[in-house]
């Protein structure tokens, strides 16, 4: 989530969306015609809650417990979309998305990040944050099923700690080729060297030979 550049961008009007079915999850939100790059097109609305008072709502539903319509602030509350929200909750996600969502004091709003034609459904990264460990039982209840070619399988976060590892095998590759590139360099160095003290000797062996001579 990005912060608001803008803040007397407005927003545009509900004729621009609809809500119908979505062919990736429930309900989706689909453009009802053009949406223009950088448009802000609907706030995220919902009751502010606590976080102790989304761990006591979380998994009420017992058919799908990991859904929710939470939406965390920078402040450290949420917003609960399932409880008097809009129609922003019915934004679906995408590892590949054409909206995201800015906050501007401590309201939430989700805007395009490209032109966005009409037909089209409307999604955004969630880059959800879980305090528990990674695994595969924890992926699976946060499935992504958005199908673009960038889709990491997840609506979860990505670590921070695996784009460092990434990072320093890049640091590492490109330090092994220039450390490669600096042994080059000192191999040919005695060889030059070897070059001008033959010619040296040469020169020493010439004059022995003509004093020799004479």
């Amino acid at each position: 989530m990005t912060s608001a550049s803008s803040a007397d961008q407005r927003l545009l009007s509900d004729a621009h969306i609809k809500v119908r079915h979505s062919k990736v999850h429930g309900n989706g939100v689909f453009a009802a015609r053009k949406i223009p790059a950088g448009a802000r097109i609907i706030e995220y609305q919902g009751k502010r809650i606590s976080e102790k008072q989304a761990e006591k709502r979380f998994g009420q539903d017992p058919d799908n417990p990991h859904h929710t319509f939470f939406f965390s602030l920078e402040s450290g509350k949420l917003i609960d979309g399932g409880d008097d929200g809009n129609d922003a909750r019915w934004i679906n996600h995408s590892c590949e998305p054409n909206c995201e969502a800015q906050e501007e004091k401590g309201r939430v709003y989700i805007s395009a990040l490209r032109d966005i034609m009409r037909g089209e459904e409307l999604n955004y990264d969630y880059g959800l944050v879980i305090d528990e460990k990674m695994s595969k039982a924890l992926k699976k209840a946060y499935a992504c099923r958005c199908g673009s070619e960038a889709c990491r399988g997840t609506m979860l976060a990505v670590k921070k700690k695996k784009k460092k590892k990434a990072a320093k095998k890049a640091d590492s590759a490109r330090n092994r080729k220039a450390e490669g590139k600096g042994k080059a360099k000192a191999k040919d160095k005695p060889k030059s060297r070897d070059k001008k003290e033959k010619k040296k000797t040469d020169k020493k062996t010439d004059k022995k030979t003509d004093k020799q001579a004479a």
